[in-house]
């Protein structure tokens, strides 16, 4: 994967895990209900918020290559926050991909 930051490009290596999000407490967001889940592969999935899926695409891309945030309790899992302040928690899980899993391509 090619990153262009400026005049500058950054080559990414693949990673080997897949990133499945939540919803652990609905809050008052009409969109979602506690239990609805669904891969974050790089796409806005059919009928995710906009706003909430700027969040949960950053966070989950910060867990698939590695990185640790200061709220994490988890190597594996974090939570994050719908950008709504009474909106939907989600809960992120990173899960080893399968061999027959690929990369998204845009």
């Amino acid at each position: 994967m090619l990153i262009l930051i400026g005049v500058t490009v950054l080559k990414c290596k693949s990673s080997s895990f897949k990133v499945i999000a939540t919803v652990v407490e609905k809050g008052s967001c009409n969109y979602y209900k506690k239990g609805d889940s669904f891969p974050l592969t790089g796409f806005t999935p059919k009928g995710v918020c906009d706003c909430a899926y700027a969040v949960l695409s950053r966070d989950a891309q910060s867990l698939r290559y590695g990185a640790r945030l200061p709220w994490q309790t988890s190597e594996d899992t974090l939570l994050t926050h719908c950008p709504d302040p009474t909106g939907a928690v989600w809960e992120l899980k990173k899960i080893p991909r399968e061999k027959t899993d690929t990369e998204p391509t845009h």
